[in-house]
């Protein structure tokens, strides 16, 4: 047969033998947990801080005085180098001119049409003019180096 006629049996659910236990309805104190380890473990914690930061901060500053000291100390070695760039490029558009400029009769060099630039030999100007750098150059390099020095610290 197949499964179909065979009855089955219920089983009534019931509450145990003597009952269910009685329901805890009253109200019971929680258990107090002290506070002092909490405070002194904070306490510690923020002294410890303290001296910490103070010492990192102290050196912080001691780091950071070494620092200036070195670019006080670099920045006159920086500056001539800048000059010797600086002259470099003028040898080289003097030079350039003069190759430029070869066939051109009573062509002086480094003269504004047979005119001096400038008039004694002492005066140098601090920062050269644009074109005086950049005579010769392409305005390609020109903008590249002008906007290389925005990035310079």
């Amino acid at each position: 047969m197949t499964g179909f006629s065979k009855v089955a049996v219920y089983r009534q659910d019931l509450p145990p033998r003597g009952g269910y236990s009685p329901i805890p309805w009253a109200r019971l104190p929680s258990r107090r947990i002290p506070l002092w380890p909490f405070v002194s473990l904070w306490l510690a914690s923020n002294i410890f801080g303290y001296f910490y930061h103070m010492s990192e901060k102290r050196e912080y500053w001691r780091s950071e005085m070494e620092m200036d000291e070195s670019r006080s100390c670099i920045e006159p070695v920086l500056l001539a180098e800048q000059d010797r760039i600086v002259l470099r490029q003028y040898r080289a558009n003097r030079d350039e001119e003069t190759k430029l400029m070869n066939d051109v009769p009573s062509w002086e060099v480094g003269t504004w049409f047979g005119e001096k630039v400038f008039k004694s030999r002492t005066f140098f100007p601090d920062r050269p003019h644009v074109l005086d750098y950049y005579g010769v150059a392409r305005p390609s390099t020109q903008r590249l180096d002008i906007n290389a020095s925005q990035w310079q610290i």
